[in-house]
């Protein structure tokens, strides 16, 4: 089968493997289609602080079982899956608290682990979940961002009845606000410097949206939430300059959620933050309720992913599909690889 490889800065590399041979609690995909994260573009220039070369990418995925294992049960060939991608250790700390998204020895699937970009695939049948019969297998691959994003709606206070301001309007920021509401907020905000985003954002029912390049800050939350203000901030960016705007112009007493990846370590006013009590929380991936109300709500339709949808490559321009990523950084959200 045919495999693609980052082997280095920039550089994808087609090869030919044995198709795998699964063991009893595995299953074996077909692989439709994997998306290219916002981890894989920081990976393919040499810039993610967690993965390394040579790697396999693909942790966000979609396929047909074609195989399936003597020891699993309630899968069958032909159920169209989906995976989360993690593999933990089920006995430090974190993972005796359910908490195995931060495990102490998390590897994860595309990232630290052979990933999903390539023709045939093995997984564990514990990370499968089965897609809907509505849902196609393109959208199936979008499911494990949309999961970031219920994943950090839950972990500060709760967002029922609040008013939420996103930062960042790019696929987690996107996923993170639609979360937000399908969770119960009373109003959302999402910011950009990015009209093209923002309307998309509008486009998945995001009722406020703001141009912080045009307005400031303070103006779109007053146009947005009045005299009430915003009650929580996520912050989807992954600079110093946005932490610090929630900083600002946060409520005192209230919850930073930090949901960017950072390039590089980034200056915070940490004198407001130790003075007004603000919670700063990091949001890494999901667990295993999130994902699957992940599902149902993008079943529902309560988040949605298709508008998200920027461009499809097959599996053979797979070099390309990054190269057009960096040449339409701002219409780019989503690209889907389908084989």
């Amino acid at each position: 089968m045919k495999q693609a490889i980052l082997t280095k800065p920039e550089t994808i590399e087609f090869s030919e493997i044995e198709k795998p041979v699964i063991q009893p609690h595995e299953i074996l995909m077909k692989v439709k289609n994997i998306g290219i994260c916002g981890s894989d573009i920081h990976a393919y220039y040499g810039k993610h602080p967690f993965m390394s070369f040579p790697i396999r990418l693909g942790h966000e995925m979609a396929g047909e079982i074609v195989e399936v294992g003597a020891d699993v049960k309630d899968l069958k060939v032909g159920d169209l899956v989906t995976a989360m991608p993690q593999t933990f250790c089920h006995e430090c700390e974190p993972c005796k608290e359910g908490r195995y998204n931060i495990c102490n020895t998390l590897d994860v699937i595309g990232c630290q682990t052979p990933g999903a970009a390539c023709e045939y695939f093995n997984v564990d049948s514990a990370l499968i979940k089965k897609i809907p019969e509505s849902m196609s297998a393109r959208t199936a691959a979008t499911i494990e961002p949309a999961a970031v994003g219920v994943h950090a709606v839950r972990r500060g206070q709760s967002v029922v009845g609040k008013n939420v301001v996103v930062m960042g309007a790019g696929t987690i920021g996107n996923v993170t606000a639609q979360a937000a509401m399908a969770e119960g907020a009373k109003a959302v905000l999402i910011t950009d410097f990015s009209d093209y985003r923002l309307e998309l954002a509008k486009s998945c029912g995001i009722p406020f949206a703001a141009n912080t390049g045009k307005v400031t800050m303070q103006e779109a939350i007053k146009e947005a939430f009045g005299d009430e203000g915003a009650d929580i901030f996520f912050e989807c960016v992954g600079i110093g300059a946005t932490v610090n705007q929630a900083i600002e112009c946060s409520k005192k007493g209230h919850d930073i959620i930090i949901v960017g990846v950072y390039g590089s370590t980034p200056e915070i006013n940490m004198a407001w933050v130790q003075d007004r009590e603000f919670r700063l929380i990091g949001s890494l991936m999901y667990v295993d309720k999130d994902f699957q109300d992940t599902i149902d709500y993008m079943a529902a339709g309560k988040i949605n992913m298709e508008p998200l949808v920027s461009k499809v490559f097959p599996f053979d321009q797979y070099p390309e599909a990054f190269k057009y990523i960096e040449q339409n950084k701002d219409t780019s959200l989503k690209i889907l690889i389908e084989m």
